[in-house]
């Protein structure tokens, strides 16, 4: 039980708000400004939910996760445009999949060091799914491979989140890692990454206007339900689409319609500025969801021993993504978005890329954690056949 009870929708619809316009605040401070806003959102959802003031599992945060992402997702991408994609995405795309072949390669070395037991193929399945697509994949997987033990299930996921959104939050720390930023070239202060095109809501000659708020979000609610219209169309219609699931052949879709919109009608598109801020937003209130679904105690009591699978994975993932994005010289911001969509999925990526200031890198994350979702399945049901 916890003090908001998980049928308070307007209390909770309350804390996660106002929650978001703390982080922003916080943002402005000097300190905020060493602390990632998608740091101090996970955080404070996490201390909230396992203090028990908020449920880790309710309606807000259900309406958040099937309504708020994929519309944040769309207005993340009212600034892309078509020309730039294969120069955006391209590197990005290339360090995704490294990161797939190091999540790959990191599921086989863990079945071999960790005493999984009678579950070691579902676990290496279900591991590696989660690790190339997010954890959108993880149940499928689940699913597909039969995998029905509670407690085991149970720990897995505690696993995942705890493990996951630390890994999350060690993407974010590493390009501020003076030998890292070295090692990459990096230079935190280029301009590189920020697309001039994306005006922030706050600049003077593009003020807050409601008029534009509304058509874009107007825009981007129209876009879902087309998208989620032909999704159900297409996976009727091809049935091995329905292996990926029309939840993920529409989130392809809406990006699609998306990114030929803003490139198509880029001049009118490129004006609604208020649509980036907004976006972002949602996707703290996302992050804030994410954070909260981390079950600290249930992970500690439970499954330390998956804990330290999931490390494994993400330990060779980022040796081998940062290793061959060094080899093939992509810059260090995409190979750590192009690692963020394969561990995470496209809504964490695209947030990691929005509040780091590598807006034209947003494109490249949802396109790159798409990809992810339509290929984890596969990865993973394939894994666990050859460990079976």
């Amino acid at each position: 039980m916890s003090l908001i009870s998980a049928d308070n929708d307007f209390a909770l619809w309350a804390i996660m708000l106002l929650l978001v316009a703390l982080v922003f605040r916080l943002e402005k401070t000097t300190l905020g400004q060493k602390i990632s806003g998608t740091i101090m959102i996970i955080t404070f959802g996490a201390i909230l939910a396992n203090f028990k003031i908020i449920p880790a599992q309710n309606n807000v945060f259900t309406s958040i996760n099937t309504v708020g992402v994929p519309i944040a997702i769309v207005l993340l991408l009212f600034n892309a445009n078509l020309k730039k994609i294969f120069k955006e995405s391209g590197p990005t795309l290339i360090a995704f999949i490294f990161g797939a072949i190091g999540t790959t390669l990191g599921t086989l070395l863990g079945v071999m060091m960790l005493p999984l037991g009678e579950f070691e193929a579902e676990l290496g399945a279900i591991f590696s799914a989660t690790f190339i697509g997010g954890s959108v994949n993880f149940v499928g997987v689940a699913n597909a491979v039969g995998f029905e033990d509670g407690s085991v299930m149970t720990a897995s996921i505690a696993a995942d989140n705890v493990v996951g959104v630390s890994f999350m939050a060690l993407l974010i720390a590493i390009p501020s890692m003076k030998f890292m930023a070295r090692y990459f070239s990096y230079d935190a202060n280029s301009n590189q990454y920020d697309d001039s095109e994306v005006t922030s809501a706050n600049d003077d000659e593009n003020p807050f206007a409601i008029e534009r708020a509304v058509v874009s979000l107007g825009i981007a609610f129209l876009i879902v339900a087309v998208s989620h219209i032909l999704s159900v169309l297409l996976v009727d219609i091809i049935p091995w689409l329905q292996q990926i699931g029309a939840g993920s052949v529409r989130l392809l879709l809406l990006s699609l319609i998306t990114v030929a919109m803003a490139t198509f009608a880029h001049d009118h598109i490129v004006k609604l500025t208020e649509a980036f801020p907004i976006g972002i937003a949602i996707m703290y209130l996302f992050l804030g969801a994410i954070g909260a679904s981390v079950d600290i105690p249930t992970m500690i009591t439970s499954g330390m021993l998956f804990a330290l699978f999931a490390f494994i994975i993400l330990s060779v993932h980022l040796i081998v993504i940062l290793t061959l994005s060094k080899l093939f010289k992509i810059g260090l911001p995409e190979a750590l978005i192009g690692s963020n969509a394969c561990i995470l999925g496209p809504p964490t990526a695209a947030a990691m890329a929005g509040a780091m200031g590598w807006k034209s890198l947003v494109t490249p994350a949802v396109l790159c954690g798409t990809f992810g979702y339509a290929t984890a399945n596969f990865i993973g049901v394939t894994l666990y056949g050859l460990l079976s």
